[in-house]
């Protein structure tokens, strides 16, 4: 007499006779094939997260090279279509100016009425921009002396000064530059305007 065994409510097996003709060994790991594959495991993660945290950086880098590069454009299109001069200037409360190069601390965008390069109370306020704070850092290197935190737009669209915007993250160590012209237009590039390469140094 043929007797099978069904066992409903095995997963896919449902309904299906268990015998000894399927071949299947139900089995588990043994203490030795599962330590091997814990250590297994563990060297692939420390092998990928290098390149993880390198690809993390330079994402973020990304992100913060394309929010400058709109920004500044954004800065010059106001000047041209409302004739009028605009301000983009490091700002580290987001109201003011500060007379600093480290841009990823944040900018703002204002109507400079009085054209002293400075942020006054009657000054209508386009856009702030708030700190990266995620290691990025963007750093201005203008032409003229001393001139670092602010690049301004005349309603011709020419822009003062000219200069590099210097972009990078440790993480990654090499950095890319967005390069001001007079005309008022932004141009990418992986070396500084002396040829040097980028470094966060």
């Amino acid at each position: 007499m043929d007797v099978r065994k069904y066992c409903p409510g095995q997963g896919f097996g449902w309904g299906k006779p268990l015998n000894k003709n399927h071949g299947f060994t139900l089995r588990g790991f043994t203490l030795i094939e599962l330590l091997i594959t814990l250590s297994v495991a563990s060297i692939l993660a420390l092998t990928a997260l290098p390149n993880l945290s390198a690809l993390i950086a330079q994402e973020r880098s990304t992100i913060l090279t394309n929010t400058l590069a709109s920004a500044l454009a954004y800065a010059r299109s106001e000047a041209i279509t409302k004739n009028i001069t605009i301000l983009t200037c490091q700002s580290d409360n987001g109201s003011e100016c500060n007379k600093s190069a480290n841009w990823h601390n944040g900018w703002i965008t204002f109507v400079d009425t009085n054209k002293n390069r400075q942020r006054d109370s009657n000054e209508m306020l386009l856009r702030v921009f708030a700190a990266a704070n995620n290691g990025t850092r963007a750093i201005f290197k203008g032409s003229g002396a001393g001139i670092k935190y602010y690049m301004k737009y005349k309603p011709s669209g020419r822009a003062t000064p000219n200069g590099s915007f210097l972009i990078c993250n440790p993480d990654i160590g090499v950095g890319k530059a967005l390069i001001m012209a007079h005309s008022g237009r932004l141009r990418l590039s992986k070396k500084q305007t002396n040829g040097s390469a980028i470094t966060c140094d």
